[in-house]
């Protein structure tokens, strides 16, 4: 599956979505979005150094095919918006530097 698949949201995608921005983490991803589930399993910090799968750094450039593009779907600007990188498959233990668990707001102080 090409990225700009994952970006447009087909599913059983090989990719993971991770964004550069932590606003966009938290409010569009997170638990300030709107998504089911977001924010549910927590956060976690990356250090793409240590990935060892293929990557695309989404936010710079993503090749979308013309007849996509030809209706009307700028997935080049959603991905610039979010700051989209994409790894495929998987993240390595060893890529994971940091991790957040997630608190319902009722618990948060």
């Amino acid at each position: 599956m090409a990225p700009w698949q994952h970006v447009m949201g087909v599913p059983d995608s090989p990719w993971i979505s991770l964004t550069s921005d932590p606003r966009v983490m938290y409010n569009i991803c997170g638990e300030a979005g709107n998504m089911a589930g977001a924010g549910a399993n927590g956060y976690i910090a990356v250090d793409l150094s240590r990935v060892t799968s293929e990557t695309v750094d989404a936010a710079a450039r993503l090749d979308v095919p013309d007849h996509i593009r030809a209706l009307g779907l700028d997935l080049g600007e959603t991905a610039f918006r979010d700051k989209e990188l994409l790894v495929k498959f998987s993240l390595q233990g060893n890529a994971v530097v940091k991790y957040w668990p997630w608190a319902p707001a009722s618990s948060k102080s």
